[in-house]
């Protein structure tokens, strides 16, 4: 009992005090069904929203009840069930999100019994209302009822009633990605509803949230490199439509356009050459738009490029001769809302002549478990592990109790340092360095403060790579890469799964690396190139 209040307590005590009262308020006050929100004035002026642009979409809906979600396919028989869980609360809001909508097909007479379905569920109260997806679901609902010259009041009165309810259940109680997703819904929803006051509100929380979210170096506050892109996306989104809007606001303008600047040259900068983003915290292949893709998209709208470099975020890039390394030496995230946090300090990825070379193991569920568990923690990701505990306390699929801090100590081109006190509980101090020469990496790791606890350094090398280990304890790669590992230590080749995308896999070799106090890495690439 004492240990779970431990835990809870450790976890709480970075909220913000706003997240727990509205934690309590939610709590204890329940949303009622859609139709309690209903009410939409007959001499509202519904303005359509104009956007240049229209990202590519991929197919999720076959029609006849056929949807492909996070790559689990399901088939409805005699309608569809809009609360359908076997696949998880994400596969779910999935199907809530309807972005299937601005696909071609099917045609916009299905589209629109399919929606009318959805808000039936909505309406009687067997789908309850969650802002999350209502702030997604109204936004590609408002983007697809612009694209036609066909009334339909129904679908209008439903949209209206479902951002009424939004504009009362703001997430207060998460903050981050979450509740800018809200003010993105309102605003563009106050455009198409001509409601001032949701225009006002929404303003007011992007301005606000925007100036805490976007960091200095344009990285979004959460560290996940696909939530970046997905909130990026939806600034690029915004700034379509609200740029070409009658009654904009230049001076708002100017700063939506200032941070999608940050946020495009963080993108650029931590993404590979080949547009791959690293996996860093949550993220994954086949969710957000790609890389490539918003950079286009950008340019279309004039943001351009910038020279911001890799700074606050904590994330650092090394090109040199062949490879592209990105490393980790990020804190966990904001504070109050690590969600989307892994125990991966100090841990790295690096690709080779364009190919993904060490990676990590990415995130494939959200569905608490075991598979989201082991995701998340330290052995998943290439860094070091201290008495095969975690670096810090991960739990409950989307929680944070004590935190791993972690400082910068040197940061030159060649050489980067960085060290953590997530094992202060064990007295232990883990210090990593990474030496970059064009045809080798170094990395020195130093763990002090406990000589008796084991200590394995994890390595993840990118499936189909063949793997060897030589009579002298160095690995020999396939794609003639070798590493060596010293003072004499014990290696082993142990199997484990990449996430290839959500509820996908792929069988890779990782290496496991046992040594007492310090070791040194060496990367060898060849030296014929």
């Amino acid at each position: 009992m004492l240990k779970k209040f431990d835990l809870l307590f450790q976890t709480v005590r970075h909220l913000k005090v706003r997240q727990i009262i509205y934690q309590v308020k939610y709590r204890l006050i329940k949303p009622g069904p859609l139709k309690m929100y209903g009410y939409i004035s007959s001499n509202i002026n519904i303005q359509p929203l104009r956007f240049m642009y229209y990202p590519p979409m991929v197919v999720s809906w076959q029609g006849k009840g056929k949807f492909s979600f996070l790559n689990i396919d399901v088939t409805f028989e005699g309608g569809v069930n809009w609360n359908f869980q076997k696949n998880g609360k994400l596969w779910n809001y999935n199907l809530q999100y309807a972005n299937y909508l601005l696909q071609e097909a099917p045609d916009d007479k299905e589209k629109e019994q399919l929606v009318t379905e959805l808000y039936a569920w909505l309406s009687d109260g067997r789908l309850p209302l969650e802002p999350y997806p209502v702030s997604l679901r109204s936004i590609n609902m408002i983007r697809w009822l612009s694209l036609s010259d066909v009334n339909r009041p129904d679908l209008e009165k439903n949209v209206y009633a479902e951002l009424n309810f939004l504009s009362q259940r703001l997430e207060y109680h998460l903050l981050g990605n979450h509740l800018l997703e809200n003010a993105f819904a309102l605003l563009m929803g106050g455009g198409f509803f001509s409601k001032t006051n949701w225009v006002k509100t929404g303003k007011k929380i992007l301005k606000a949230e925007l100036e805490e979210q976007v960091l200095a170096d344009g990285a979004h506050f959460e560290l996940s490199p696909m939530y970046h892109q997905i909130i990026f996306f939806r600034l690029l989104e915004l700034i379509d439509w609200y740029s070409k809007w009658k009654d904009k606001e230049l001076e708002f303008e100017d700063f939506l356009k200032a941070k999608a600047i940050a946020m495009r040259a963080w993108l650029k900068n931590i993404s590979f050459q080949n547009g791959d983003i690293p996996h860093f915290n949550d993220s994954a292949s086949g969710i957000a738009y790609a890389t490539h893709w918003l950079m286009t998209y950008a340019d279309e709208l004039s943001i351009r490029e910038s020279g911001l470099r890799l700074g606050e975020s904590g994330y650092r890039s090394v090109m040199m001769g062949n490879y592209e390394c990105k490393i980790d030496c990020a804190q966990l995230g904001p504070s109050y809302q690590p969600g989307h946090a892994h125990a991966d300090a100090l841990s790295f990825v690096l690709y080779y002549k364009g190919q993904p070379l060490f990676v990590e193991q990415g995130t494939s569920t959200y569905q608490v478990g075991d598979v989201r568990e082991r995701e998340r923690s330290t052995e998943a990701h290439n860094t070091v592990v201290v008495d095969k505990r975690n670096q810090s306390n991960v739990w409950g699929g989307f929680r944070v109790a004590e935190r791993a801090i972690v400082k910068i100590v040197e940061d030159r081109e060649n050489r980067i340092c960085g060290k953590h006190n997530g094992y202060r509980k064990l007295g232990v101090t883990h210090k990593r360095t990474f030496n970059f020469d064009k045809n080798r990496i170094e990395i020195v790791d130093e763990v002090s403060g406990n000589d008796q606890l084991s200590k394995e350094f994890h390595l993840h090398i990118y499936p189909g790579i063949r793997t060897r280990i030589d009579s002298s304890q160095n690995v020999v790669l396939s794609n003639g890469i070798t590493v060596t590992f010293k003072p004499g230590v014990e290696v082993v080749i142990q199997n484990y799964y990449m996430a290839n995308g959500y509820n996908r896999y792929l069988s890779g070799k990782k290496l496991i690396v046992s040594f007492k106090n310090e070791l040194k890495t060496t990367i060898s690439f060849e030296t014929s190139n």
